[in-house]
C-alpha cells in the first residue's frame, strides 16, 4: 500500500510520532511533513482552538503535498482550567475527517499563569528548567514525567484513534463527528 501521508508540521517530535503510527497502519507509506499555518495563536487556549488548529493543519498539509491521499494535524493546547490538551485531526483526500483527543494532565500553576498571559508553553518550560528547543523533543509532557512518557509518544496514542474510521470504514460508514472535548 504505498501512498503519501501529509502531516502539518515540521516538528520532529510530531512528524516521529506520525511515521511511527502509520509505517505500522500503512506499510509503505510516505510521510511528508510540510509547515502549514494553523490558522489559531501560537499557543492555542482551550478545546476550540485546538481542535480548529489540529483540523486546519491537516487541511492545509493535504493541499500542499500534491497526490497525498491524507493529511494529519496536530495541535497541543492549554486548557483554561490548566491542562495541557492535545488534539489530532486526519482529512482524507475523499472527504472523510476524525478528530481525536489526546491525553490531558495539569501544567505547573507559574507555567500556567505565564501561558494565559500570551506566552507560549515551549519557551516557558525551556526558562523554567534550564532546556532548549524542548517542545522538539521531550515536551512538556516529558520533562514532567522525567521522560517516562514523550512528547513523541503522546502523540502516538490519539493519532492511532484518529485513524480508526479509515481503517475500518466498513464499521464507520458516515463521518464522525465527536464532541469538542472528550
Amino acid at each position: 500500500m504505498s501512498f503519501t501521508i501529509a502531516v502539518g508540521s515540521t516538528n520532529p517530535a510530531k512528524t516521529s510520532a506520525v511515521r511511527a503510527v502509520c509505517e505500522r497502519a500503512f506499510p509503505g507509506c510516505t510521510v511528508a511533513a510540510v509547515n502549514v499555518p494553523s490558522g489559531v495563536p501560537e499557543q492555542p487556549i482551550g478545546p476550540a482552538q485546538t481542535s480548529t488548529g489540529a483540523q486546519n493543519r491537516a487541511r492545509a498539509a493535504l493541499a500542499a503535498v500534491p497526490g497525498a491521499r491524507m493529511g494529519m494535524g496536530l495541535e497541543g493546547g492549554v486548557d483554561p482550567d490548566g491542562s495541557l490538551i492535545n488534539c489530532v485531526a486526519v482529512v482524507e483526500a475523499g472527504g472523510r475527517e476524525n478528530l481525536t483527543w489526546g491525553v490531558r494532565f495539569p501544567l505547573p500553576p507559574s507555567v500556567v499563569a505565564r501561558v494565559l498571559r500570551g506566552e507560549e508553553l515551549g519557551p516557558v518550560m525551556d526558562e523554567v528548567t534550564g532546556r532548549n528547543e524542548s517542545k522538539k523533543q521531550l515536551g512538556a509532557v516529558g520533562i514532567l514525567t522525567n521522560g517516562i512518557f514523550t512528547r513523541a509518544e503522546m502523540w502516538q496514542g490519539p493519532l492511532a484513534c484518529a485513524l480508526m474510521p479509515f481503517l475500518h470504514p466498513e464499521l464507520y460508514p458516515a463521518p464522525v463527528t465527536p464532541p469538542p472535548e472528550a
